[in-house]
């Protein structure tokens, strides 16, 4: 059995930037701990950083448990910290005080208490949710694991979690973040997977800090954003967590989590550029009319169609992914998918292009109104526009963008190892970018205007392949285009649409909104693994 990958520890800036963006983060990482001492009067013990993420290709199907083809990305979210420790194992008050900054002065300060058995209070919106879910997520799931060891071992099993788990007294924190907010590169991931990765390094003994695993960070992240009221499918958690320098993920959620790194042609030399539309989508805040309303309908999907294709059903399929293997349960996924896929149109309940009302929707399932909120929202409030749910467009578009997927990585594998026909290759998966676009504007409706206008301008400067990437409705997007083709595009982007909608950006808000990039590594803890109190971040 293959070794679980760990969470990179390191000393040294160049294990996690690549030599270009080096510099820069030198003075970047110089200038947080500098904050740090300066606010809380001593350097940090660790930094604790995760990316932001490009989705490639495989849009709003991860919570249908179907794989998805995304990279990691230079612009991420780093958290400085300290924590103090009693002498004392037992104090008489065991509550733990946290403070934490950001660099940028639009978040305001957060602090808060917890003790080791009790949940942080959550719903206050903004991102201090997901730092307090990342602290209730892993403390629970520390002292259940600590508690199940020693459960045999000794009676009085709170005592040996307090024994085996290190609480501190107080907790300093200092964040700083170049993904931005509802930008569609996953900042609400990044946030949540670093402040997992801190929460977990200051809790767990010393001789367990060392080996955090992968998957435990992953999973734990993906549970922190979910608790936090978002239905996420896992790929930006993911994707922050098992980043690898110039590769691109394959990640399969089923069984289990699994990452497959793949790489684009070297010939001819190709780039993503990332374009943010500066329209702002956040998932907290428009969950209810789009991200979950389209969860929800995903879920309706599932059981309209399973009522037609899967007649000796013992039970209805939890997502569309579980659906497509009970349909076929002898194919390979994508044959499975296209079967489900041709058959689509006979599913009469789904409604067609021109949606369902909610009456319909009930009467088509079957249900009463409280069996539809026990059973499809499942503690989700959503607000359909016009009072339509289209059940149909959207299982078209998840299946359909779960096919491309495969064929993107099909074509990055067979090219591996020769470079013969990689022209035909890049073509191929840029014409594959297109298609995704097409669908998720028009089945899935999570494009908007401004990221239309993004996709146009693109295809009429070099891009060879352009979408949206990660939620949508507004955010960034992502365009292939030849090397020799980044500067044209670039200048297009900021002639035609910056300088038009934004005319005010500086320099560096238009370097920020609008730049090209390499997949880059992930999640890891900065850390003094000599010994010594001091971070060293000299490149």
């Amino acid at each position: 059995m293959a070794e679980e990958p760990l969470v990179l520890l390191t000393s040294v800036l160049d294990q996690v930037y690549t030599p270009n963006s080096l510099q820069n983060q030198s003075t970047r990482w110089g200038s947080l701990i500098s904050t740090f001492r300066n606010t809380y009067a001593h350097p940090p013990h660790f930094i604790t950083r995760a990316p932001g993420r490009v989705n490639i290709i495989g849009e709003h199907i991860d919570y249908s448990r179907f794989s998805v083809l995304p990279s990691a990305i230079e612009p991420d979210l780093l958290i400085a910290a300290s924590a103090e420790y009693s002498p004392d194992p037992k104090p008489s008050d065991p509550s733990v005080q946290v403070r934490a900054l950001n660099v940028n002065p639009s978040y305001p300060e957060v602090s808060f208490q917890y003790q080791p058995h009790t949940k942080i209070f959550i719903g206050n919106g903004g991102w201090s949710d997901y730092l307090k879910s990342a602290f209730n997520t892993c403390l629970s799931h520390l002292i259940k694991c600590t508690s199940s060891s020693d459960a045999d071992a000794d009676a009085d099993a709170d005592a040996n979690v307090d024994a085996e788990l290190r609480f501190p007294t107080s907790i300093q924190l200092l964040i700083d973040g170049t993904v931005p907010a509802g930008s569609g590169l996953s900042s609400s991931a990044a946030i949540t997977t670093a402040s997992v990765l801190a929460v977990l390094y200051m809790h767990q003994s010393p001789k367990k800090q060392h080996v955090i695993s992968k998957s435990l960070v992953a999973s734990l992240a993906i549970a922190a954003e979910k608790a936090c009221g978002i239905s996420v499918g896992g790929m930006d958690q993911t994707a922050s967590v098992f980043g690898q320098p110039a590769k691109l993920l394959h990640i399969e959620f089923t069984p289990t989590i699994q990452v497959v790194p793949l790489q684009l042609p070297h010939s001819p030399p190709t780039t993503f550029i990332i374009a943010n539309s500066l329209v702002t989508s956040t998932k907290l805040d428009s969950a209810k009319e789009q991200y979950n309303l389209r969860v929800v309908e995903c879920r309706i999907a599932t059981r309209l169609i399973s009522d037609t294709l899967l007649k000796e059903k013992a039970r209805y399929p939890k997502d569309l992914r579980e659906l497509v293997e009970l349909y076929a349960p002898q194919d390979p996924i994508p044959l499975a998918i296209q079967r489900v896929l041709d058959s689509l149109p006979d599913v009469h309940l789904l409604g067609g292009p021109a949606g369902l009302t909610h009456q319909s929707i009930l009467q088509n399932l079957g249900i009463n109104q409280q069996q539809f909120e026990t059973h499809i929202l499942d503690g989700m409030v959503v607000e359909p526009r016009g009072g339509i749910y289209k059940p149909y467009n959207r299982a078209r578009h998840v299946l359909t963008e779960a096919k491309r997927v495969y064929e993107f990585r099909e074509l990055l594998e067979k090219k591996a190892g020769s470079e013969e026909h990689s022209e035909g290759v890049i073509v191929s998966i840029g014409r594959l970018m297109n298609e995704s676009q097409t669908s998720c504007r028009q089945d899935y409706e999570c494009s908007c205007d401004a990221l239309d206008e993004l996709i146009s301008i693109a295809t009429s400067n070099g891009s060879l392949g352009s979408r949206l990437t990660g939620a949508g409705w507004g955010g960034s997007s992502v365009h292939l285009v030849r090397d020799q083709d980044i500067s044209k595009l670039i200048e297009a982007f900021k002639a035609h649409y910056y300088s038009i909608h934004f005319p005010n950006l500086s320099a560096k808000q238009l370097a920020d909104a609008c730049f090209p990039t390499k997949p880059e590594g992930g999640a890891c803890l900065f850390t003094p693994l000599d010994g010594t109190s001091s971070l060293n971040v000299q490149p």
